[in-house]
């Protein structure tokens, strides 16, 4: 592993320092070696240290030797109540997620994000979920199906939602939103990988895009921009599954399920759950779209006694237990 493409890691709190190394190999997936130091006069000791790609140093082994040392891309993560000036920090007690999203931040800074090469692998599966019905679990479903998937695939989800909440819900402030990614494909194609590389979250093993802020930035993206970046995520990433939670705030909703491999639509056999569905398909019919009836899948839920409480665990319960039921290994494989 050459020198330069490895982040040190370097902390006395074992504990603390081994979860931030797990989490940085397996959940957020670093393309580069990890090291881990246990002392600043470890780290001193080391010579490869010198030519880290980012030294992470706890603020506690931050002493003078370490500032005279000059590493050239360092973040301190503060363990106190006080902001400092310098070196660049962040609060050490905050999310492993936001965490790693800083440490890619720093570690791209000299870096200038490129458009990967093509994808290597079969083409991307596009999995669209909408249904007119409201409050039928659609978020969750997608999100559920989506973790499941994730168990053994690359898997990417785009919500459409116009307030989805998603940032309160897990805790995070997320680097930016899906509409930044808009600009990068229309303005500089070349460095959105890069891009979407450092904004990609993480619940449940399943990678999203932080999603748009409000139904203002939503309703200002035409279907040609959706389109495009829809296609420009499939030539520049390995993904293997793109899954949309989508919704009539987006402009060109029929032509992105139209786009999709396969769409799931969730019914309800209640009155007006019933004359809501049937309106949409008499759309469908009339506008021309007969073609989206033909690959979407209709599902009906059962009463569920309960509900996962939290998103990081959604493959677990009766809703995780359906879907599986539901999809048979040969179609997806879900283990």
């Amino acid at each position: 592993m050459k020198e330069d493409n490895v982040i040190a890691i370097c902390d006395s709190d074992v504990s603390y320092a081994g979860r931030l190394v797990e989490y940085l190999r397996r959940e957020a997936a670093f393309p580069c070696g990890i090291r881990l130091y246990t002392g600043a006069d470890r780290l001193l000791e080391d010579p490869e240290s010198r030519g880290a790609k980012l030294v992470v140093i706890a603020q506690s082994q931050y002493d003078g030797a370490v500032a005279a040392t000059g590493f050239g891309n360092l973040l301190l993560l503060n363990e106190s109540d006080v902001w400092v000036e310098e070196p660049e920090n962040i609060s050490k007690f905050q999310s492993m997620s936001n965490i790693a999203a800083c440490i890619r931040a720093k570690c791209a800074v000299e870096e200038e994000p490129v458009v990967s090469s093509l994808r290597h692998g079969r083409p991307m599966v596009r999995i669209g979920v909408y249904t007119p019905v409201t409050r039928c679990l659609q978020t969750t479903f997608t999100l559920t199906l989506g973790q499941l998937l994730a168990r053994e695939h690359r898997v990417l989800y785009m919500n459409f939602e116009a307030f989805s909440g998603l940032d309160k819900m897990l805790s995070r402030e997320f680097r930016g939103s899906v509409s930044d990614l808009i600009y990068y494909n229309e303005c500089a194609r070349e460095k959105l990988a890069g891009q979407l590389e450092l904004m990609t979250e993480e619940v449940g093993g399943l990678h999203f895009l932080p999603p748009m802020k409000s139904f203002i930035e939503l309703h200002a993206i035409r279907k040609e921009q959706w389109s495009s970046l829809l296609r420009t995520i499939e030539k520049v990433t390995e993904y293997e599954y793109l899954l949309l939670d989508l919704t009539e705030h987006t402009d060109g909703l029929l032509d992105l399920l139209r786009a999709c491999d396969k769409v799931y639509t969730i019914v309800r056999d209640d009155t007006f759950s019933r004359a809501r569905y049937f309106q949409y398909e008499d759309l469908l019919r009339r506008m021309d779209y007969e073609d989206v009836r033909m690959h979407t899948e209709h599902w009906k839920f059962p009463v569920f006694r309960e509900l996962p409480a939290g998103l990081e665990n959604l493959t677990r319960g009766e809703l995780a237990a359906y879907i599986r039921s539901r999809i048979m290994e040969g179609e997806y494989t879900i283990p």
